[in-house]
């Protein structure tokens, strides 16, 4: 009998193993993550689209370390020491990739990123410059919602909207819900195809002419914001997809996105709202952002905050939407909004311009 009871629990996998066994499984999604996160060359259109999955892999991550914590408490053995070291190494890895998108800027929780105030201004003083809301919404080729979308429109005090995949019916419920009184301004790109843009703002729009050779339409304009000192250039984002066969074209409308940026005349300000299909996370992204513009998201510390896909059974995970400003243009706030009728959530940021 003794025998028997022996070989039955040398049978038995012990509960450390087991733990352990866990821990490596948890850890290998954020390894793999972490790797194609930090790869210096070009990676295929399947990759791309898992490094979207980045944050996520810090929650399994997490689970990992605290599985091989529990491996290491339930029986001591230097394997799992290191099972837990590597899972605990490998989190602090992923944080710091993520950390200044999660941290608000000096100056930036819930107020504007800025300089000290000068000598003699009190410190509760309402920082200078002129208030602008800007507001960016994938609306989807099934329609928005036009009822909600100008309710939060009218709510938040948007200056400045835009919406990618606009097509004409969802435009006429929009001018039918009140949309052209309160943002009479508009420069439209609108088609029947699903690949339509527009711009709409509470002051006059010279409409140029859209971004050239992007696979969906990129409304630009340019605009004279009052008591802004320069003229402010918008463009109405909406990159293509790193889908199969599609993934160079992606890659060339966000360089193209910085070059028409830094191409802008001078002395004047740049914003770029909408839908880039690309996360923090995406190396395109970053050297978009390396040019000199500055995510209004990470700024506020909420670059985390996913907006896709949005309205689905399954949660949303990802950051695709975005609004960027360029230098001299302050963060103030910023805010992702789920709107019914579209798989995308909107952005709000409330920045301040001189």
């Amino acid at each position: 009998m003794q025998k028997n009871g022996a070989g039955r629990r040398g049978g038995r996998r012990p509960r450390g193993a087991w733990w352990s066994m866990t821990a490596a499984v948890l850890a290998t999604p954020g390894a793999v993550l972490l790797v194609l996160r930090l790869v210096p060359w070009d990676i295929g259109t399947s990759w791309i689209q898992l490094v979207s999955f980045f944050p996520a892999g810090i929650i399994t991550t997490a689970a990992a370390l605290a599985a091989a914590v529990v491996a290491a408490l339930v029986r001591p053995r230097p394997g799992r020491t290191l099972v837990a070291a590597l899972s605990a190494a490998l989190l602090v890895a992923q944080f710091g990739l993520v950390l200044d998108r999660v941290l608000p800027l000096a100056g930036t929780a819930g107020q504007p990123q800025s300089a000290a105030l000068p000598a003699g201004v009190p410190a509760g003083s309402p920082p200078a410059g002129r208030s602008l809301t800007v507001m960016a919404l994938n609306v989807g080729s099934t329609g928005i919602d036009a009822a909600a979308l100008m309710a939060e429109v009218k709510n938040r005090e948007v200056d400045v909207l835009a919406l990618p995949e606009l097509a004409p019916p969802a435009l006429e419920a929009l001018d039918n819900a009140g949309l052209a009184s309160v943002l009479p301004g508009r420069a439209l790109d609108v088609d029947w195809a699903g690949t339509g843009s527009a711009l709409f703002a509470r002051f006059p729009l010279e409409q140029v002419e859209r971004v050239p050779g992007s696979a969906f339409y990129q409304s630009r304009a340019g605009a004279d914001v009052p008591e802004v000192s320069a003229p402010v250039h918008l463009t109405a984002v909406h990159v293509d997809s790193p889908h199969p066969g599609h993934t160079p074209m992606w890659r060339a409308e966000l360089q193209q996105l910085g070059e028409l940026w830094r191409a802008a005349p001078e002395g004047g300000h740049t914003i770029l709202l909408g839908d880039f299909n690309a996360t923090a996370d995406h190396r395109e992204f970053r050297d978009l952002l390396a040019r000199g513009l500055t995510d209004a998201a990470a700024t506020a510390g909420k670059g985390l905050t996913p907006t896709w896909p949005a309205n689905s059974p399954a949660p949303a995970f990802a950051a695709l939407d975005h609004v960027l400003v360029s230098p001299g243009i302050k963060v103030a706030g910023f805010d992702v909004v789920t709107l019914p009728g579209t798989d995308h959530a909107a952005v709000v940021a409330r920045l301040l311009l001189p």
